[in-house]
């Protein structure tokens, strides 16, 4: 038994190898073959740039440079507070060290801003998604056979633009670590559901923490943990009861989430003298009474279910089995509801200059489940049948990569939007 799991731990290992070097291939010829674009550009100019300055700062600099971060915005006294929060920061921290000592050790620029600081967070993005698509593949596994459940997470990989945010240009965003944290999140509630105990309730409570660091908005993937295995009023009252006999583990990741909470807390002390600081300024939700939801879904620019149709058979799967309550489905349709909502809130629904809607990213994991149902019954249909979804879900494949590959959100955002545009991104 021990000899097959270091069999099965090897091939994993193995397998991410074989990942992480087909995407950095992947995103030489993106840059190199399709575009003339040079690897800063996953860092500098954008939100990436927010996350990254943490590091340089911390790690090379003197620490009084904390309250006049460059790429921020001012605060008072003229002192500036960054945007964003440190969470990407604390999971590239790893392969910032590495990529420092490969500077220093073959005399390159070192001093945090060179090319190989920013080929390690390329690493970094690919190294996490794929840990989340492993646990992803672990979860299906556990209701379905393995060839389902490894078309299920190639699907969601190839499918969707998790693909983009992870292999392309999107890496320096959060939304792949998001994924990747939500995803083992995600494995780890099923877990501790079938056994309780504080090793699986802490495990569980890590990842939650640090994807509610990265995006507080991510703090919506608690309801999945909380109303975990509701169906109707009486296993309503059955779960709260539990919560009511298991307030250990609420606390355990309340303090989880006061833990890794304390780099950011420490600050926004700092440099406002208070431990907790809403940092967006004067962006915010400014559409709270009036979402523009058809924006979210089917806008012109990244409308969800435009840009990223493959969702749609996730949907399918999970309104399928809905009565059944087999895949936790309220909690994840509360979940999506709430997502689009808030996305739909926010002052820029479209979420800028982004391919397709990426805030959506973050919360795909919890879609696994009912798209491995789907591609399941998919493969009990009748020959013909199979052979017709299967052209649609390449078709839909094939739609995500090229425009993917074809994506450049300056002239997709500085020029107006028309058809004719939208299919010379599509063409070879």
């Amino acid at each position: 038994m021990e000899g097959i799991r270091k069999f099965c731990f090897s091939g994993k290992v193995t397998a991410g190898i074989v990942f992480i070097l087909l995407g950095l291939i992947v995103n030489y010829i993106f840059r190199d073959v399709f575009h003339s674009i040079p690897i800063d550009k996953i860092i500098l100019g954008s939100d990436p740039e927010g996350y990254y300055q943490y590091l340089p700062h911390f790690f090379l600099r003197d620490w009084q440079h904390f309250e006049h971060l460059p790429w921020a915005i001012p605060y008072s006294e003229g002192k500036t507070i960054s945007v964003f929060t440190c969470g990407v920061a604390i999971l590239w921290s790893p392969f910032f060290v590495l990529a420092h000592f490969i500077s220093v050790f073959f005399n390159l620029d070192a001093d945090g801003y060179g090319n190989v600081y920013y080929g390690f967070v390329l690493i970094a993005a690919l190294f996490y998604v794929y840990i989340g698509l492993v646990f992803l593949y672990k979860l299906v596994t556990e209701e379905f056979g393995k060839m389902i459940s490894l078309k299920t997470v190639a699907l969601v990989f190839l499918g969707t633009n998790v693909f983009y945010y992870t292999m392309i240009l999107g890496a320096g965003m959060s939304h792949a670590y998001s994924f990747a944290l939500i995803s083992v999140y995600v494995y780890f509630v099923h877990r501790y559901f079938k056994l309780p105990s504080n090793r699986n309730a802490l495990f569980m409570a890590i990842p939650f923490a640090l994807a509610v660091l990265i995006r507080p908005t991510n703090i919506i993937s608690g309801f999945y943990f909380f109303f975990f295995g509701i169906k109707n009023m009486e296993t309503m009252s059955f779960r709260f009861k539990f919560w009511t006999k298991n307030l250990k583990t609420i606390g355990i990741v309340a303090l989880v989430g006061l833990v890794i909470a304390i780099p950011q807390m420490l600050y926004w002390y700092k440099v406002s003298g208070k431990p907790i600081v809403y940092s967006y300024g004067d962006y915010g939700f400014p559409y709270i009474a009036s979402p523009k939801i058809g924006i979210v879904l089917f806008g012109k620019y990244n409308g969800w279910f435009l840009y990223t149709p493959m969702v749609l058979f996730a949907l399918w799967g999970l309104f399928a089995t809905f009565r059944k309550g087999l895949y936790n489905n309220i909690a994840v349709l509360f979940i999506f509801v709430l997502a689009i909502y808030l996305n739909a809130s926010w002052w820029a629904p479209t979420f800028s200059a982004a391919c397709g809607q990426r805030a959506m990213i973050d919360f795909l994991p919890f879609l696994v489940l009912p798209l491995a149902w789907f591609v399941n019954q998919v493969s009990r249909q009748p020959k013909y049948l199979r052979i017709v979804f299967s052209l649609i879900i390449l078709i839909i494949i094939f739609y995500n990569i090229q425009f993917a590959f074809r994506y450049d959100p300056v002239q997709w955002w500085d020029t107006p939007m028309n058809w004719e545009k939208f299919w010379q991104t599509l063409k070879f």
